[in-house]
């Protein structure tokens, strides 16, 4: 071996030594200014209650078509602490809709109405038991409650009151359901 290449040698060794030392040195600086405590981060307000989104409360319906499944439907209904969901052909929910229309049109009649205790009566299609409603009158009142029954589970949602003769236009829940329900079969792309 050459004299200068031995020295270049050496010399390389004394300088990667020397930066493994102030690394080393470095590195325990930094661990040591890790030690105190970090700032305290900016606390974020509260947020407004009565400003943005507010996540459903009560009793809630979904119905949208399956993407990607010409004549398939994903449903989902809430009752404010659980939900089931499923996914339904366009003749089920054919048959929804159909069931929707008959329980709004029955619980605004006079038909099977109780004086002191309410008349609960269901309202099914005889082959589709996926979806019902039951429609229970006492007075001038008629509380609705939707039955959606799923290979995940069964759940019966509250789907409001309408007061029969009352002028004003009644919103319950049942009512949204029905407009629901049509605007994803139309919006439903066709095979």
């Amino acid at each position: 071996m050459e004299p200068t290449q031995k020295y270049s040698i050496k010399a390389f060794a004394a300088f990667v030594l020397v930066i493994l030392t102030m690394s080393g040195s470095a590195l325990a600086q930094k661990a040591a200014k890790s030690t105190k405590p970090p700032k305290p981060a900016a606390e974020s307000p509260e947020p407004d209650p009565d400003k943005g989104l507010k996540p459903p409360s009560g009793p809630s319906f979904y119905i949208a078509s399956i993407e990607g499944s010409k004549g398939m439907f994903s449903v989902l209904l809430g009752n404010g602490n659980t939900t089931v969901a499923g996914s339904f052909t366009e003749r089920q929910i054919e048959v929804f809709e159909a069931v929707l229309v008959a329980a709004k049109e029955f619980a605004q009649t006079d038909e099977a109405v109780g004086k002191s205790a309410p008349i609960t009566t269901r309202l099914m299609d005889q082959h589709e038991w996926s979806l019902f409603v039951d429609v229970s009158k006492v007075g001038d009142r008629s509380k609705l409650y939707v039955t959606l029954i799923t290979p995940d589970g069964k759940l019966t949602a509250e789907a409001g009151e309408i007061v029969r003769g009352s002028k004003k236009e009644p919103s319950a829940l049942l009512l949204k359901m029905l407009s629901q329900v049509q605007e994803a079969k139309t919006a439903a792309p066709r095979p």
